[in-house]
């Protein structure tokens, strides 16, 4: 019997998944859930206590893991000239590994505590490239922001629209080149 309950929770955070990838947490409900697992709503709250249970299940894991990844991997010298092969291939196994997730959390998570996740990644990216520039080039801080913003919210557009693993792979590179390129010009 044990077995078939983990199935059954696997296949509920399966659907799950698919589900808020393509609604959202916000339109996404317990019945459409249910529905689409081949379970009733009141079974479904036996494995889950609500949708933001299943949401935390679909999303927790991926959230320690990326913000572990982004932390480690924002304690380096930009000046390294490996640093984009480096970028270049973490994001590329984010975006293959866990595409949907990651779309997940930095746009389809408005009434969860991780709506703010993408402005939480570039904060991260603002404050680390803060660290990293030569301040008599930087003025207003306003523009280290703006490029920040603009890295992350081309990731998510990369993430959004991913095709194969070919255009991810050539449109990952011309990010990060273009950031990287724009960053030397400033440090």
């Amino acid at each position: 019997m044990q077995v078939l309950k983990d199935k059954i929770r696997n296949k509920i955070l399966a659907v799950s998944e698919n589900m808020f990838y393509t609604k959202g947490f916000r339109n996404a409900s317990m019945r459409d859930i249910a529905n689409e697992v081949g379970i009733s709503v009141s079974n479904l709250y036996l494995y889950y206590a609500n949708k933001e249970a299943i949401f935390y299940g679909v999303t927790d894991g991926f959230f320690r893991y990326f913000i572990n990844a982004l932390e480690t991997f924002l304690d380096h010298d930009d000046k390294d000239v490996k640093t984009d092969l480096a970028i270049s291939h973490i994001l590329k196994k984010i975006i293959i590994s866990d595409q949907k997730k990651f779309v997940i959390l930095t746009g389809k998570s408005q009434g969860t505590k991780y709506e703010g996740f993408t402005q939480h990644m570039v904060m991260m990216l603002n404050n680390h490239m803060m660290s990293q520039v030569k301040k008599d080039l930087v003025h207003d801080n306003l523009i280290i922001y703006i490029l920040a913003k603009n890295f992350i919210e081309g990731i998510i557009e990369i993430a959004k629209n991913y095709k194969d693993e070919v255009w991810l792979e050539t449109n990952i590179n011309v990010l990060v080149n273009y950031h990287m390129r724009g960053m030397e010009y400033l440090m």
